[in-house]
């Protein structure tokens, strides 16, 4: 966004926004167990854009997290391996985690062929193909395999994760049709894709192609995936979904260094889910969600 004085104007919508809006109040946040808690959303009409999307979140992570736990999953209902879009804190052995972002298309040749990036080590890891070796993962900045704290676990981050069918992106040369993005804390932290490998091994890179015809993403999950299963024990906040890839200046500008502000003037937006003691849709789509298996509101925000 553009600073003009005490007003910004939105790159997306070129509307004028004005600096923290007086209006504006973050009290809540929503919580999962990580037992069996989650947050679900019937999505109408299936306004989840195949080729081009972004998801906003801030999550806070509980400090005892041991086991892979997806903090969202859209897909369709009626074939859930179809197509898949999500996040995830995936463990890959006892002490090395990595946040991977996923848009999975498994229709066009029945095989499963998962798309995927995630965040590594440094930039100069930077659209590397997807990897479960455990001597590719570490914090930002060392190949040390732990999380520093930039990256820890029990405190509020931002995360955003954007697809785009239409961006070319070079990998060692090669240019590949199709592009993920994934921020942490405002920064680009991945760009590329690649296929998801088995244990032990890295990942090809490639591009992505956009979902199926016949797939409709008409479900989001937060807190859990699409068999309900996985769940993640955390906090999350002013989920936001739009409609097209958002810039790296956008999600600078929603991380707005810490602390979360309000979306309503971005043209694309298509869901915000902000949990201030209701399962309301705060876009002008009302796709309201339904808290499931005890998941509730806590006072806990980002700030």
């Amino acid at each position: 966004m553009l600073g003009l004085g005490n007003v910004l104007v939105s790159p997306i919508s070129d509307s004028p926004i004005i600096a923290n809006r007086v209006s504006f109040s973050n009290t809540k946040s929503l919580f999962t167990d990580g037992v069996d808690d989650y947050f679900e959303i019937n999505l109408a009409s299936d306004i989840v854009d195949h080729g081009s999307g972004t998801v906003s979140f801030w999550v806070n992570v509980d400090s005892g997290l041991s086991a892979t736990a997806f903090c969202f999953e859209i897909f369709d209902d009626s074939q859930k391996s179809a197509g898949r879009i999500g996040t995830r804190f995936f463990k890959t052995s006892s002490t090395v985690w990595s946040l991977d972002g996923f848009y999975r298309d498994e229709t066009s040749t029945g095989v499963y062929s998962g798309r995927a990036c995630q965040a590594k080590t440094g930039s100069s890891h930077h659209r590397k193909p997807h990897s479960r070796v455990a001597s590719d993962y570490g914090d930002f900045g060392s190949a040390a395999p732990t999380y520093d704290a930039d990256l820890s676990f029990g405190n509020w981050h931002h995360i955003a994760f954007t697809w785009d069918s239409s961006l070319d992106y070079t990998y060692k040369f090669t240019t590949h049709n199709g592009s993920l993005k994934l921020y942490f804390d405002g920064v680009l932290v991945n760009h590329g894709a690649s296929t998801i490998p088995s244990n032990g091994a890295r990942g090809t890179a490639t591009g992505i192609n956009s979902f199926a015809s016949t797939t409709v993403l008409d479900k989001l999950r937060i807190g859990a995936n699409n068999s309900a299963s996985t769940p993640i024990d955390a906090l999350t906040d002013e989920f936001a979904l739009f409609g097209a890839a958002l810039s790296d200046s956008d999600i600078s500008d929603i991380y707005n260094s810490g602390a979360p502000g309000d979306l309503s003037s971005y043209s694309d937006l298509i869901g915000w889910w902000r949990f201030e003691d209701d399962t309301n849709d705060s876009s002008s789509n009302s796709n309201s969600g339904t808290l499931t298996n005890g998941a509730t509101y806590n006072s806990g925000i980002p700030s």
